[in-house]
């Protein structure tokens, strides 16, 4: 499915299925404490923000799709 919506950050906003995604692989890595929810809450950010810190990416809570890819890699 195409999204054409934009968030406030001018980026498509992930999916559902994409935070899940995102979510059961910082669960595994032991990032995430929280429900695979699929809803980009205060816990899953915070455990997109620590990622990203040993990722040594941009720290930021940007869900845009090439950050949905590199989770899907870690996988």
């Amino acid at each position: 499915m195409q999204l054409t919506e934009l968030n406030h950050r001018g980026s498509p906003p992930a999916t559902t299925d994409e935070v899940m995604l995102i979510q059961e692989t910082l669960k595994i890595k032991g990032l995430y404490r929280g429900d695979i929810d699929g809803i980009p809450g205060k816990e899953t950010m915070r455990a997109v923000r620590d990622f990203k810190r040993t990722q040594q990416m941009p720290i930021n809570n940007s869900l845009n799709q090439a950050f949905v890819d590199y989770i899907r890699n870690e996988v």
